[in-house]
């Protein structure tokens, strides 16, 4: 497993400055190369054996990172975060994971209000359990697991089964979502819920998987990172 931490910013709207200063922040202080995606340079990382699904560009901006964060981490392995700052070293969780034989690593959800609104008796189940589940703006994994590959094929059902909705309302704007208002006094009719590519996914399949994944102290700061 590679020591490398990806992120990304899909656009088309600059980063802000707080923003720029937290990838910074990932640069001087994890201590580990990085591979900030962004449209100029996510071709290099598309594998030919595993392409990208076909309707990616008419995912949101929000949601192509969720996309690749799952994406980078089945197919490349080693970490994903969030564009957030940081001031810890990430080469002790790098060690952590690979002492071991978990298939990844996190921190911590960071509360009942950190789980994902997935609905019914699992939301309440892994809320009373947040504990167990594993935040999703910094991670490490191992690359091509059964938690990889079950993840990454969930994903791509979802877009599937949403394709003929995805095919006729494309995001709009990068933070699109269900429902949301446009200045124009629109609804979005974008298909996914804001959190539907990303928590809603992964979270499940954290808690299917507590056994096997592992905790560390390496959670952003969730402050001024805007």
């Amino acid at each position: 497993m590679r020591r490398i931490i990806f992120s990304g910013w899909m656009g088309p709207n600059e980063m802000t400055e707080s923003r720029s200063q937290a990838l910074l922040s990932l640069v001087r202080n994890t201590g580990c190369p990085q591979m900030h995606l962004t449209t100029n340079t996510l071709a290099n990382w598309i594998d030919p054996a595993y392409p990208f699904h076909p309707l990616f560009n008419l995912l949101s901006a929000v949601h192509k990172c969720d996309y690749l964060r799952c994406y980078m981490l089945h197919v490349h392995g080693g970490g994903y975060a969030d564009v957030k700052h940081t001031q810890k070293s990430w080469h002790p969780f790098f060690d952590q994971l690979e002492r071991s034989a978990a298939y990844g690593v996190g921190y911590t959800e960071v509360g009942e209000h950190g789980v994902a609104t997935v609905g019914g008796e699992l939301e309440i189940e892994m809320k009373q359990n947040y504990t167990k589940l594993i935040g999703l703006c910094a991670m490490i994994f191992r690359p091509k697991t059964e938690f990889t590959e079950l993840w990454f094929r969930k994903l791509t059902e979802l877009i599937d089964s949403k394709a003929e909705q995805l095919l006729q309302h494309p995001a709009r704007h990068p933070q699109d979502r269900f429902g949301a208002p446009f200045t124009d006094g629109s609804v979005s009719e974008y298909p996914f819920a804001w959190t539907a590519v990303g928590g809603d996914l992964f979270h499940p399949l954290v808690y299917q998987y507590a056994d096997q994944i592992a905790h560390a102290d390496m959670a952003p700061s969730f402050e001024n990172y805007r």
